[in-house]
């Protein structure tokens, strides 16, 4: 199958997921994983910075349209788009080995889990803290940042798994 209409398959069904199923599910009030941050995750390292910047706006509004918050998935999205080269750039010392596939086959479980884990927080940080606009409760909203966070993690880790 073609690259791209790999990604754009992939893009499609986690934005369905997340929109039908997962955001409808309440696990205890303080897990939310956002298993759509995988389709920025896994997209290839060839492609150029504003495309990627491109793609990860039009997925935030997409996830803001379907959550009906205001931005707040788009800022996250964005960031995670503009973080994500730096960071690939810092853990990979040859990154044409990387070709057009970012995943532990292609970076290294080491590296892998460090880029997802890195992205997974910071983009679930910057959901929440927009959300709740507020560090009123900060202990509550750390707890669910780092419960989400491990959460969506551990889906990220479980889809790399299947794609080997």
């Amino acid at each position: 199958m073609n690259n791209t209409l790999k990604h754009i398959i992939r893009l499609i069904v986690l934005l369905l997921l997340q929109g039908l199923l997962i955001n409808n599910l309440h696990f205890l009030g303080v897990f939310h994983p956002y298993i759509y941050i995988l389709c920025l995750l896994f997209l290839p390292s060839s492609l150029p910075r504003w495309v990627e910047l491109l793609i990860g706006a039009a997925v935030g509004l997409v996830m803001d349209a379907i959550c009906s918050t205001a931005g707040v998935h788009m800022a996250a999205c964005v960031a995670v788009s503009y973080f994500r080269p730096l960071m690939i750039s810092r853990l990979v010392q040859d990154v044409n080995r990387i070709g057009s596939q970012i995943c532990s086959s292609t970076l290294g479980d080491w590296q892998f889990t460090t880029l997802s884990g890195i992205m997974i927080i910071l983009h679930h940080t910057l959901v929440m803290l927009l959300e709740a606009w507020s560090v009123a409760h900060l202990g509550w909203l750390i707890m669910s940042i780092l419960l989400s966070s491990l959460m969506t993690f551990v889906l990220v880790f479980l889809y790399d798994r299947t794609q080997r």
